[in-house]
C-alpha cells in the first residue's frame, strides 16, 4: 500500500514538473516570437520612410512613394521612372513631355481640393508660398524646392532622385544626356567660333528682358550645354554675378547683343523689325537672329533642355547653309 502511494506521489510530481518545464518553455517561445515579430516591424518602419531637408525643416516622407502629386518637376520624375497621380496643369502641357502623361491627372494650378482627391503620398512643389505649404502638408508630406533651386540638369535630376531613391536611373539619364550633349557641340564647331557671342532677347507688351544662363528662354541649352559664348554685358551683369534675367528698355538690346540674337516673343510682345533702334544692331544687319518658339523655349526641365540643345544647333547650321 505504501508502495503503491508512493509510486502515485513521484508520478504526480513528475506530471507537475513537466508541465511547469513545459509552460516555461511555451512562454520562452512566445516571447522570442513577439520580439522578433517587433524587431522586423521596426525594421520595416525604418526602411520605408526617410527625412528630407528641406527649406521647411527635416520632412519625413515615404521611401518608396506610390501616389505623388507634383508642380514644377513633372518631367524630371518621369525621367526617373517615378510617374506621379498627378500634376499641375501647366506641367502637363508642356509639349516635350506629351508621349509620357497618360494617366496623370490635372491638379489645375494646384487646387488642394483635388490633390486631396488623389490620396497622394508625397507632395512635390516649387512654390515657396508659406501659405501653400501648410496646406499642402496637412494633406500629405511636402516637399518644397523653390524655382532656381536647381542650377542645372545636373542638380535637379541628382537632387530630385536622392529624394526619391532613383539614384541609378538618374545615372543612366545623365549619360545618355552627356554623349547627346557633346553630339550636339560636335556638330556647331564649324558653324560658330569660340569668340562669336550670342545673347538672348524677351520682348513683352509692355516690358524687356535679357536671359542669362538660368530657367528663362533656353538659356540652360545655349549656354551652359552648347557652350555658347555670352555678350561681355550680358557675362557681366548676369552671369558673374548669378542673376538670370533683367529687364531692360527695348532701347538698350543693341548694348547687349552678341553676333547672334535669340528672341522670344510673348504675352503680346511684338517685334517692330522696321524699328532703327533694332536696325542698327550687326546681328540684325548680318542676318545673325533667330526666332524662338514660346511653347518650346518656356520650359526649362532636362527634357526640355536636351531637346532645346539640339533645336538651337539645327538653327545655327540651317542659318550657314543658308548663308
Amino acid at each position: 500500500m505504501f508502495k503503491k502511494k508512493s509510486h502515485f506521489i513521484f508520478y504526480t510530481i513528475l506530471v507537475l514538473f513537466t508541465l511547469v518545464i513545459s509552460g516555461c518553455s511555451s512562454t520562452s517561445s512566445k516571447s522570442t516570437e513577439n520580439k522578433i515579430r517587433n524587431e522586423e516591424v521596426d525594421g520595416n518602419t525604418n526602411k520605408k520612410t526617410k527625412i528630407v531637408k528641406t527649406v521647411h525643416g527635416d520632412i519625413e516622407i515615404p521611401l518608396d512613394a506610390k501616389r505623388i502629386v507634383v508642380d514644377a518637376y513633372l518631367p524630371t520624375l518621369l525621367l526617373l521612372d517615378k510617374k506621379p497621380v498627378g500634376a499641375a496643369e501647366w506641367d502637363i502641357e508642356n509639349l516635350h513631355i506629351q508621349d509620357l502623361i497618360e494617366g496623370i491627372e490635372s491638379t489645375g494650378e494646384g487646387d488642394p481640393e483635388t490633390i486631396l482627391s488623389l490620396n497622394p503620398d508625397l507632395i512635390i512643389s516649387a512654390d515657396a508660398e508659406k501659405s501653400t505649404f501648410e496646406k499642402l502638408s496637412k494633406i500629405a508630406p511636402t516637399v518644397i524646392i523653390p524655382y532656381e533651386t536647381y542650377k542645372d540638369v545636373y542638380e535637379e535630376v541628382n537632387g530630385l532622385a536622392e529624394i526619391l531613391g532613383k539614384e541609378k536611373e538618374a545615372k543612366e539619364w545623365l549619360k545618355t544626356f552627356d554623349e547627346d550633349m557633346e553630339k550636339q557641340r560636335a556638330r556647331i564647331e564649324k558653324v560658330i567660333n569660340e569668340d562669336e557671342t550670342v545673347s538672348i532677347f524677351g520682348l513683352y507688351e509692355k516690358s524687356a528682358y535679357i536671359y542669362g544662363d538660368g530657367i528663362y528662354r533656353g538659356g540652360q541649352a545655349i549656354y551652359k550645354q552648347l557652350k555658347l559664348t555670352p555678350a561681355d554685358r550680358i557675362k557681366k551683369e548676369l552671369m558673374d554675378v548669378g542673376e538670370t534675367k533683367k529687364q531692360v528698355s527695348f532701347e538698350v538690346f543693341n548694348e547687349y547683343a552678341g553676333d547672334y540674337i535669340f528672341l522670344e516673343e510673348s504675352s503680346g510682345g511684338k517685334l517692330d523689325k522696321t524699328d532703327s533702334v533694332w536696325n542698327s544692331i550687326d546681328a540684325v544687319k548680318n542676318d545673325h537672329v533667330f526666332y524662338l518658339d514660346p511653347d518650346f523655349f518656356w520650359p526649362y526641365d532636362p527634357i526640355a533642355v536636351k531637346a532645346q540643345a539640339e533645336e538651337i544647333a539645327n538653327m545655327l547650321i540651317e542659318k550657314k547653309k543658308g548663308n
